[in-house]
């Protein structure tokens, strides 16, 4: 590199929907490069962000982000940061402006080889912002337009993507135009089978026994559950015959309250029953109770606050009348069932040792101010440059008028002429205005967030250290408010292994509600229950206890008891008689201080991810909050 020489790196994105139309990476990167050589800059390093959308901030995209920080550094490597087009910089005010400026006020400038200008001149800046405006408008259009394609398929009763209910198929799928749903035969005859024995003996569970020992499973292959058969025969595709394409209740509205991207479409579909049955089906159903009710006096935290891996909500459910866990609403879904007291345990415990972990809450701390520490944008000199660009371009504006409508008059137009004449005369200014003061009021906001950080970042190391503290024992009642007041959302990320079937272990149990480890029986911890153990007419009683504490590590049936401990009908019948003697818990007591294994577990909780929103004013006073305090405080935030 020769003295004196600017030094440049390429930044390069595109997006997946960029790549689909031919605009890779290595062309744009080939543009770049040949444009940084041509200005006489040595190239010293290359930034590409393959298939990230333009609409990400800068520090969501990961070599961009990594490019910022390498400008931060005291010993700066570069000078020049070259791109393709401005749309690279990003689509939105937010993705663009924020990551220029700090780059210019760190003295490194952004040069854009689409119309080959950068920002260290006023031109250029304004050519910038033109192209940034330019850029937003485009992903505006793209979006539109790919919503109104989905709107016009659907409207025409073609197959918008994503789910397909049971009962269907897709025919001329990946066919422009062609694709939509008919009848699966395969699924037909499944429905149709399982109407008629439904009908027949009006069990949901007998009727999935009936299906699956005939070998008519879901799509998936797996045997039918009676919850997912139910769901599948009453929902709307099957007994209506019909789909919903953006239910009203889930649309994206705007600021009038109407649907963004379309109204409600009905695609129907060809029936899967007749009209009779279809009737039939139902009045069979509104006679048939639909499963065990939920438990109303347990409080359930996670219900509908759960997301499922098939994306829909779980919510509280008494299974069999005995087990208290939360099932998913999905239609159709193979979501297993998540046992209630473990997941809320793991959810509860994460959650509150999050909000006290001093050191993760300093990360969020930095990333309040400023999304990484050491951001340098000058905000207040940004909007001071703003408004003399914005005072500047108004009287400009306002000159051009003048001098539109005397000339216009001037050569004998209409008053009417003349205002035309001057309206065409400013369009070019009232346009620029219009997006100068868009920049402006996006900055001031910038700046706000930026002032009201530090604060924030102290009431946050604050709460931390006492919210662990607050948090770990509230009631279920208050830990649900407090949720709620947060907008926590738990999504399932891996399903736990579905539990062991039939009644819970009472051994197992018996442990697990004193908190007690069950121990090893080796001699010395016979020898100090041996004298209050009763002798038996069969068997013996050492090998008895060391069954029933063999059963409680391990929660195995008593018909699968290994034969060495003895016949199962007798360890129960001693568990039984024993523990309604008190003379277990004697024995017991006696081997408190005896090392051992955890009872059986027979349900796991599912591996999980928890998003909420970090209110550090809220849980400072978060007692009065979730007791019934006023909320207005977490809604100021």
């Amino acid at each position: 590199m020769e003295p004196g020489q600017l030094r440049a790196v390429a930044y390069l994105r595109v997006s997946t929907e960029e790549q689909k139309k031919g605009y890779g990476i290595s062309c744009t990167g080939k543009r770049v490069v040949k444009h940084i050589a041509k200005k006489g800059w040595a190239l010293v390093d290359v930034f590409a962000d393959e298939g990230f959308s333009g609409s990400l901030e800068w520090h969501e995209r990961p070599d961009l982000k990594r490019l910022m920080e390498l400008a931060r550094q005291p010993q700066r490597t570069f000078d020049v940061v070259a791109v393709a087009e401005a749309r690279a910089i990003g689509r939105r005010d937010r993705a663009f402006w924020p990551w220029v400026w700090e780059l210019e006020d760190l003295g490194v400038y952004v040069a854009v080889v689409k119309g080959d200008y950068d920002d260290t001149t006023a031109e250029g800046r304004s050519r910038m912002r033109k192209d940034a405006d330019r850029a937003e408008d485009e992903r505006e259009t793209i979006r539109d337009r790919t919503q109104g394609g989905l709107q016009e398929k659907a409207e025409d009763g073609g197959y918008t993507g994503g789910f397909v209910p049971f009962g269907y198929e897709v025919e001329n799928q990946g066919v422009k135009g062609e694709s939509r749903l008919v009848l699966c035969d395969s699924d037909r005859r499944t429905l149709r089978r399982g109407r008629e024995e439904f009908v027949r003996n009006k069990s949901w569970p007998d009727t999935a026994a009936v299906l699956n020992a005939e070998e008519l499973f879901t799509k998936t292959g797996k045997p039918w559950s009676y919850q997912n058969l139910q769901q599948i025969m009453l929902g709307d595709p099957v007994l209506n015959s019909r789909m919903i394409f953006r239910k009203a209740k889930k649309a994206k509205l705007d600021r009038d309250g109407k649907p963004m991207y379309g109204e409600s479409v009905i695609i129907n579909l060809p029936p899967v029953f007749t009209p009779e049955e279809v009737e039939e089906l139902k009045e069979v159903a509104e006679l048939v109770k639909k499963g065990p009710p939920v438990n109303r006096g347990r409080v359930y935290i996670l219900s509908t606050r759960l997301i499922s891996p098939c994306g829909q909500r779980y919510t509280g459910h008494l299974k069999n009348g005995k087990v208290a866990g939360y099932r998913c609403n999905g239609s159709g879904c193979e979501c297993v069932f998540i046992e209630a007291n473990v997941t809320e345990e793991t959810v509860w415990s994460t959650f509150s040792e999050a909000l006290g972990d001093i050191e993760r809450l300093k990360k969020v701390a930095e990333d309040w101010t400023g999304v990484n520490k050491g951001q340098n944008i000058n905000h207040a000199e940004r909007i001071a440059d703003l408004d003399k660009q914005i005072t500047t371009l108004r009287r400009t504006r306002n000159v051009t008028m003048s001098m539109a409508v005397r000339e216009a008059i001037g050569e004998g137009a209409t008053d009417a002429e003349a205002e035309e004449a001057a309206a065409a005369a400013v369009r070019p200014f009232t346009e620029e205005l219009a997006s100068l003061e868009k920049l402006r009021a996006e900055t001031a906001a910038w700046a706000a967030e930026t002032a009201t950080a530090g604060q924030r970042a102290k009431d946050l190391l604050k709460m931390a250290e006492t919210a662990h503290k607050r948090l770990e024992n509230l009631p279920p009642a208050q830990k649900l408010r407090l949720l709620e007041l947060l907008d926590t959302t738990v999504t399932v990320t891996k399903e736990p292994p579905k539990g062991r079937q039939g009644t819970p272990c009472a051994l197992a149990g018996w442990f697990r509600e004193r908190e007690r480890l069950v121990p090893e029986l080796d001699d010395a911890a016979w020898e100090a229950i041996a004298d209050l153990m009763p002798k038996l007419r069969k068997g013996d009683p050492r090998k008895v206890v060391e069954g029933l504490l063999y059963k409680a590590r391990t929660g195995v049936q008593w018909t699968q008891m290994p034969a060495g401990y003895g016949p199962h009908t007798l360890l129960h019948n001693h568990w039984t008689r024993w523990s309604k003697a008190g003379l277990w818990e004697q024995a017991m007591d006696r081997l408190t201080g005896v090392g051992g294994a955890e009872p059986f577990q027979p349900w796991v909780a599912p591996s999980m991810s928890i998003r909420t929103w970090v209110i550090p004013e809220l849980l400072l006073d978060a007692e009065q909050n979730v007791v019934g305090g006023s909320r207005s405080r977490a809604s100021r935030t």
